[in-house]
């Protein structure tokens, strides 16, 4: 988290801004990515982040490095209510950390970054929440979304979900028509929005203004203490012989985690002993059952790790070791990647899927793989090629300082101006 309150902007009328988000101390990457540009929001607005009803005390505390930035509840929020000196930005994505959002997104509209071109799982949520089940059969009508009538209750509700569902553009032609403007990260991600929200008018010249604005990528991490990364390495008994292939991130089911577990028995079985397979991230068990999987593919041995919830520190010092990273997803909802460009500023090789968004972050060290029935043998064939160029290749330091080259444009810092703009650009239109 940035940890350095930046100057207050002397002489200029500073609009408040009322900021809704997944907030610190969440484990969320909605939380990881508002964060960075809530220092430079905080010199050009008054900002005042909302935290869900129940966790602001928390946020303070995890809040405190950032003095210029309130931190004040929904029922806070809400006793301010009407302020018309105030923009409202929404900082949206599909999962349930999202809920307590969209009661106001409606009531109180604003600016609105749309991370995931589907929200069907962050509307099912907060139906669920608010014990309003019935309320779905209703939404995706207005979606004009048909689903066969064997799959909804005679009140509405869901009786069962259809998988593809999760992967239409559902439910954020709601949040649009609300919404005074627009942010989305990828031209994927413009497209299937404007394929979703049919008969909303977007775009700056419609009077609801239309941002697409990559998602950031940080700087390199300073260098880390030798000892640190030592005993990082050693914690999950990496040897220097060893070719470390590593998942980073959150561990969902959409992570293609069993795909992995198949194409890394495969190749390591073909006489290449040294392979280490470690899952850096948290696991998602109500989503797949990884370790459980793990265990009953590797009953005794040396089998693949699970490293829990880790620090951005560590991370990085893994990334940084890594031989090869598999960042894949499937199905895909949209979203863009913070943890792609990531993983090719540690140097090693790149996997990722060819669908979505995805093909749209370039780097030599990234490889796209299809997905589907030929997904296991495409993927096996990877960490069969990098593992044989292992050592072959451009050295590891001087692929970082590439990527850190071509990162800075994507930083932040160089960012946020338009993101500024935006603000103002919806502001104006109000």
């Amino acid at each position: 988290m940035p940890d350095i309150a930046p100057p207050i902007r002397e002489g200029v009328a500073r609009r408040r801004l009322y900021v809704f988000s997944p907030l610190p101390p969440q484990r969320n990457g909605l939380a990881d990515y508002i964060v960075e540009y809530l220092p430079l929001l905080a010199r050009d607005f008054q900002v005042c982040v909302v935290s869900e009803s129940g966790h602001a005390a928390e946020t303070r505390r995890a809040m405190e490095q950032m003095p210029h930035v309130e931190v004040v509840s929904e029922a806070h929020f809400l006793a301010r209510q009407p302020d018309r000196q105030a923009q409202v930005l929404y900082n949206v994505g599909n999962n349930g950390d999202c809920a307590y959002m969209l009661d106001h997104v409606h009531q109180f509209p604003g600016a609105v970054i749309i991370h995931d071109v589907s929200l069907f799982y962050l509307h099912q949520v907060a139906a669920q929440q608010s014990r309003s089940n019935a309320i779905m059969g209703a939404w995706l009508a207005a979606d004009d979304y048909a689903v066969p009538t064997d799959f909804l209750h005679g009140d509405g509700s869901l009786a069962k979900t259809p998988g593809l569902v999760y992967q239409e553009c559902l439910m954020v032609k709601r949040l649009c028509q609300s919404a005074q403007g627009v942010m989305v990260h990828t031209a994927y991600a413009e497209r299937r929005l404007r394929g979703g929200a049919t008969g909303v008018a977007l775009g700056h010249s419609q009077g609801r203004p239309l941002l697409r604005m990559p998602h950031f990528v940080l700087p390199p991490p300073p260098p880390t203490d030798a000892a640190q990364v030592a005993e990082v390495l050693a914690r999950y008994a990496i040897q220097p012989e060893d070719f470390l292939i590593l998942v980073p991130g959150f561990l969902s089911g959409n992570k293609m985690l069993y795909e992995i577990l198949m194409a890394f028995r495969e190749a390591s079985a073909q006489g290449h002993p040294d392979m280490k397979l470690l899952f850096a991230g948290e696991e998602r068990e109500q989503e797949y059952r990884l370790s459980e999987r793990i265990n009953a593919l590797w009953p005794t041995g040396i089998r693949p790790q699970v490293t829990g919830y880790l620090s951005a520190q560590d991370l990085d010092i893994l990334l940084g070791r890594a031989d090869l990273s598999l960042v894949l997803r499937f199905p895909t909802y949209g979203e863009s990647s913070g943890i792609l460009p990531r993983a090719a500023m540690g140097g090693g090789d790149v996997i990722t899927v060819n669908i979505g968004a995805y093909p749209e972050f370039e780097s030599a060290a990234v490889q796209t793989i299809p997905v589907g029935a030929g997904a296991v043998a495409a993927l096996t064939d990877g960490l069969l090629r990098s593992h044989a160029q292992r050592g072959r290749g451009e050295a590891r330091q001087s692929r970082q300082n590439k990527e850190a080259t071509q990162a800075k444009a994507l930083s932040p810092q160089a960012l946020y101006p338009r993101l500024r703009q935006w603000l103002d650009d919806v502001w104006a239109m109000q």
